[in-house]
């Protein structure tokens, strides 16, 4: 008898049992390819960069502080010793916690703990349509953090667009940080471009937790903040919002961007020693400001197409290098992120699917902890799709499920199950053990399709682009109401000026 006619097991057979809860958590950190050795001398490549090249560009408060813990200045470049970078390896905090506005919604960064989310500044937005690039809007920044709310792989929702109709770079920076803050309760990532604008967005945070302490104690919002500018020049008002960011509790997303062949060696491993000296001087800085600083450590070594200068962040080599960026990290045990979706296609199609898929996967299994930029984002970074957060949503949530802890236990011995079905139905379709795990061990894509060659002929029209342009609009096409309380949104609009109720 064909499999279709087999018989099923009666209603009545069926056990009653709790059905496996679907994993929340994964673990990289499988894919290993630095010996022990290969580390150690990457790490005492960046060190000897950081005590015999220094860095320059540090404003004088930073100045003062790294010469008050055994720095030396040679030649307006700052030397650190060696004594300071092992002092603050050892003191930071290795293991945080990073909240959203509801209790369930926390990244716990330890050790080979994985995490997806968006990111990005991209000034375009692509138009499926029109098959077009537009200028992005305050409005596009609003459905794309309610797509990550509403989308279960994505675990927070960091800044992916930059609304260009906005160009007061204060008024920019707090209309996205409030807007992102009321479409998601998701952990947020945001940036400012002045110091002065983090008091503020510490503020609206306060008012939002239920005050100060509230928020210190769960921080739901950090600061992207690019503070080095490769080769090794400090930023002096990135240093200035980091310090701001320590002062006021906000964790510190503590990012460097390096370009292989422009901004850094075009080899390999003197791009990745360079990039590790800059990340680790993130972690002096914030370690000196407080030791008990909230920080995750992102170094990104970017690949730069030598042929134009441009980037190339969808290559095979920008894999390998953000695999050997993650395994430095783990050797380190820093919570760390890495850029790992960052195609260099222009539309959601084949080329943008490979090459997130092989970067976002190196990334996950090489240990890094909060994979950036995992959702949405097209053309170097420089456009986003909002259809692109439903296809990418799909990949990610492969990733991640190929990663899922194997349960080993004696209760998953399928002994007498084989034995019992070999003598009667000949397959498991209808065994109870099978229709308890279908809808917790398995994942089914949102986008993606699964038809049989016969269906597909019939169904055409059907693609995974148009199954994600009529996701997308279900999931943000209704009347948005925030979460946030109305008299705080009307208290946020009076004292900044902003209209958050129509957009």
């Amino acid at each position: 008898m064909g499999r279709r006619g087999r018989s099923r097991s009666k209603p009545e057979n069926l056990i009653k049992r709790e059905s496996p809860e679907f994993p929340k958590e994964y673990y990289g950190g499988n894919l290993v390819s630095l010996s022990e050795s290969q580390k150690e001398n990457i790490h005492l490549g960046a060190i000897r960069i950081l005590t015999e090249i220094g860095v320059s560009g540090a404003s004088d408060f930073l100045v003062t502080l790294m010469m008050k813990n055994g720095a030396k200045i040679s030649d307006d470049r700052i030397l650190l010793s060696e004594g300071l970078i092992e002092k603050c390896l050892n003191n930071c905090k290795k293991n945080i916690i990073l909240h959203g506005q509801k209790q369930a919604a926390t990244l716990t960064l330890q050790k080979d703990r994985v995490y997806m989310g968006s990111g990005g500044a991209a000034p375009l937005i692509f138009d499926i349509k029109e098959n077009n690039y537009r200028p992005a809007s305050l409005k596009d920044l609003q459905k794309a953090a309610r797509l990550v709310e509403k989308l279960d792989n994505y675990s927070f929702f960091s800044r992916s667009l930059v609304p260009t109709e906005i160009l007061n770079p204060r008024i920019l920076d707090l209309y996205t940080a409030l807007v992102s803050l009321s479409a998601t309760e998701k952990h947020i990532m945001t940036s400012v471009s002045n110091h002065r604008t983090v008091k503020e967005i510490a503020e609206i945070c306060y008012l939002i937790a239920g005050g100060e302490t509230n928020f210190k104690n769960k921080p739901f919002l950090s600061l992207n903040i690019n503070y080095v500018i490769p080769p090794l020049r400090l930023d002096p008002e990135a240093c200035k919002i980091m310090a701001e960011s320590i002062k006021y509790g906000i964790p510190v997303m503590a990012n460097v961007f390096g370009q292989r062949g422009a901004s850094s060696p075009v080899n390999i491993i003197g791009s990745v020693c360079q990039t590790l000296a800059e990340t680790l001087l993130g972690v002096i800085i914030c370690t000196l400001l407080d030791q008990d600083s909230l920080f995750v450590c992102g170094p990104r070594a970017m690949i730069t197409d030598l042929r134009t200068g441009g980037m190339a962040g969808g290559s095979g080599e920008q894999a390998q290098t953000t695999s050997l960026l993650s395994q430095m990290m783990r050797y380190y045990n820093l919570p760390n992120s890495s850029i790992a979706g960052a195609t260099d296609s222009n539309i959601p199609d084949f080329q943008a699917g490979y090459e997130k898929a092989l970067s976002i996967s190196v990334s996950a299994q090489s240990g890094a902890n909060i994979i950036t930029q995992a959702g949405g984002m097209l053309s170097g970074l420089m456009g986003v799709s909002l259809e692109s957060y439903v296809l990418d949503n799909d990949m990610c949530g492969s990733v991640l499920r190929s990663m899922s802890k194997i349960n080993f236990s004696e209760e998953l011995d399928d002994f007498l199950s084989i034995q019992k079905v070999v003598k009667e139905d000949m397959h498991f379709l209808g065994e109870p053990e099978t229709l308890a795990r279908m809808s917790t061990d398995f994942q089914y894509p949102l986008a993606a399709k699964r038809l049989s060659p016969e269906n597909w002929m019939q169904n055409k029209e059907v693609n995974i682009l148009n199954e994600a342009k009529q996701k997308m609009d279900d999931l943000v096409s209704e009347d948005f109401s925030s979460h946030l309380d109305t008299s705080l949104l009307s208290h946020f609009t009076k004292k900044y000026g902003l209209e958050l109720t129509n957009i």
